[in-house]
């Protein structure tokens, strides 16, 4: 099984079409036919903290439908997203050790500047679906994730010349809801995820981009927030610049 480049790896039909973007995931996950061990694949070494572009949820309806399928998963050998912690990662900046302080003010003054112009949107959150190594959730449309990739992208590629910047080409929009901890066949881990895939959607707000640093101990990742960035030019979040808050992110990663 190929664990390289962006999964699926051929893009849905549509980028508005949320029943062409599911029907996308959910043909590339029933053709997978061994899944991986998430923490193995997903190399994170010790001490090792990173900046990532993070959309982080509250939502009461993704929260509820989140804990459903958690709980009516029938299937062992997951870790489950804490519904507190649940995210879309739309890119990685770049480890702590290499990116400077003076780099990361730089970039949270051109996003703020740029993200004026990105207006807030909503997203639809399901069917569930899933990939090599995690059970995630479709969402759609893309459109406006795509956007919101390509604003950021500029902004980083701005302040950190000489970072890799994600290309938007690589860009599959997801959110995680628990995470494979061990190899093995597919078949049936697709088979419980088909089983809930009749659970209703939910609808989500975006109107903020949070800037995070990303850790990693064992199998549970946390995050602190760098800055929190309003959409559309709407009022300045509290601490949206210089606000450091804490939220535990349990064995989960997308990023």
């Amino acid at each position: 099984m190929t664990l390289n480049g962006p999964f699926p790896k051929q893009l849905p039909a549509s980028m508005s079409d949320p029943e062409a973007i599911a029907r996308n995931d959910w043909n590339a996950f029933c053709e997978i036919e061994f899944l991986r061990d998430h923490w193995a694949v997903k190399q994170w070494p010790p001490g090792r903290t990173g900046y990532y572009w993070y959309l982080t949820f509250d939502d009461s309806d993704l929260i509820e439908l989140a804990a459903g399928c958690q709980g009516a998963l029938a299937v062992g050998g997951v870790d489950p997203v804490p519904l507190d912690a649940l995210h879309i990662t739309v890119m990685g900046v770049g480890d702590t050790t290499v990116v400077a302080d003076a780099q990361i003010d730089e970039l949270v003054s051109l996003a703020h500047e740029s993200l004026s112009d990105v207006k807030p949107f909503d997203l639809t959150v399901g069917p569930l679906s899933g990939s090599r190594s995690a059970i995630r959730f479709s969402v759609a449309p893309w459109d406006p994730l795509l956007e919101l990739h390509q604003v950021l992208s500029t902004c980083t590629a701005a302040a950190l010349p000489s970072a890799s910047v994600p290309n938007a080409s690589r860009f599959r929009p997801h959110l995680g809801i628990a995470y494979n901890n061990t190899d093995r066949a597919a078949a049936e881990v697709i088979d419980a995820v088909a089983a809930l895939r009749a659970a209703r959607s939910a609808s989500v707000r975006v109107n903020q981009v949070e800037l995070v640093v990303l850790r990693r101990d064992g199998h549970t990742y946390r995050w602190t927030t760098r800055a929190v960035l309003a959409l559309g030019g709407q009022s300045p979040i509290s601490g949206a610049i210089s606000g450091c808050a804490e939220r535990r992110h349990c064995a989960n990663r997308s990023a």
